[in-house]
């Protein structure tokens, strides 16, 4: 969480701003990761609260699904982030993100970013009840997510293990690694505005 010092040189894992990963990579798309994410195994969604994507996140309340895009007002997605959780999320702000002032709220491992009282992006740390649309979450392997979707690490990045997939919604999502680029583990993923100091 922003206000606590979460933010480390090596790991990312706390202010979300513009997301702006730029920079050839080391890894040309390849054509396996074609599936849609409807062709994703639903045991690798089955215990999600909240299910992300390039373009917002989705909450799942037993057989209905509340999908808030980005630009959706802050209230709406906060009172469906209060449903899945079972708790109000935690509000802190930024001042001195790039873009302007920036307010946050965290729910368990993940983190929405508003600006002027609109969704505009999310970060998820490791934890429990929250999954891509891809079935991908923090802890899984560099591996298993090469296996299923064109990688391209950020070479000339600032941001250790920085590397963006395309995701099953045809957007791109950016992720951080620690270990190698084939080997390593995921640290963090994100998508639409984030605040990280480059």
């Amino acid at each position: 969480m922003p206000e606590k010092g979460m933010i480390r040189a090596s790991l990312p894992f706390a202010l979300m701003l513009a997301l702006a990963a730029c920079g050839s990579g080391t890894d040309a798309p390849s054509a396996k990761g074609e599936q849609s994410a409807d062709q994703v195994p639903e045991s690798r969604l089955a215990d999600a609260k909240v299910v992300v994507d390039s373009n917002g996140l989705a909450v799942r309340q037993g057989g209905a699904r509340e999908a808030p895009r980005f630009g959706t007002p802050r209230g709406e997605v906060d009172a469906l982030l209060t449903v899945a959780f079972g708790d109000q999320p935690q509000k802190s702000s930024n001042a001195e993100c790039g873009i302007g002032p920036a307010d946050f709220s965290q729910s368990g491992p993940l983190q929405i970013a508003y600006q002027d009282g609109k969704f505009v992006g999310w970060f998820l740390g490791e934890g429990e009840g929250v999954v891509t649309g891809d079935g991908i979450r923090p802890g899984a392997s560099m591996a298993a997510l090469r296996d299923e979707r064109p990688v391209q690490i950020i070479a000339d990045s600032t941001l250790e293990g920085e590397f963006q997939y395309e995701s099953a919604d045809y957007g791109m999502i950016t992720g951080f690694f620690s270990g190698s680029p084939t080997e390593g583990k995921i640290t963090g993923l994100a998508s639409g505005m984030t605040c990280f100091f480059r």
